[in-house]
């Protein structure tokens, strides 16, 4: 038994320019990466910051628990927090966008395949 293969469209190679300006290229995945990448990086320094040095230790003797002029307040214990939970939220947000596209793509897939 012989198949015969007839010849599919020849796939898009290379930048098409219409389909960007018509917003049926997707750039927003690339950019949601890096985006990711750079915010964990901040949320780790940021919990980093807040176990060694957050609060500045005027919370038990002094009158204030909240140092007014630290930017980030806690501790070791708030520090793990930012670093544990806040890395997971983020990645989950980031997930959850690119889901989003992902569906898209999937159902513009669906919707070129049944055209043709």
């Amino acid at each position: 038994m012989e198949q015969t293969n007839t010849p599919s469209t020849p796939s898009k190679t290379g930048f098409n320019w219409s389909d960007f300006f018509s917003f049926k290229t997707m750039i927003t995945l690339r950019i949601i990466q890096i985006v990711y990448a750079i915010v964990a990086v901040l949320i780790t320094l940021g919990g980093l910051i807040a176990m060694f040095k957050g609060g500045g230790g005027r919370g038990y003797g002094g009158y204030g628990g909240y140092d007014s002029g630290s930017f980030i307040p806690g501790g070791p214990v708030m520090g793990l927090i930012v670093l544990i939970f806040g890395n997971i939220m983020w990645r989950m947000w980031c997930e959850l966008i690119i889901v989003f596209f992902r569906i898209n793509k999937t159902l513009n897939s669906i919707d070129e395949k049944t055209k043709a």
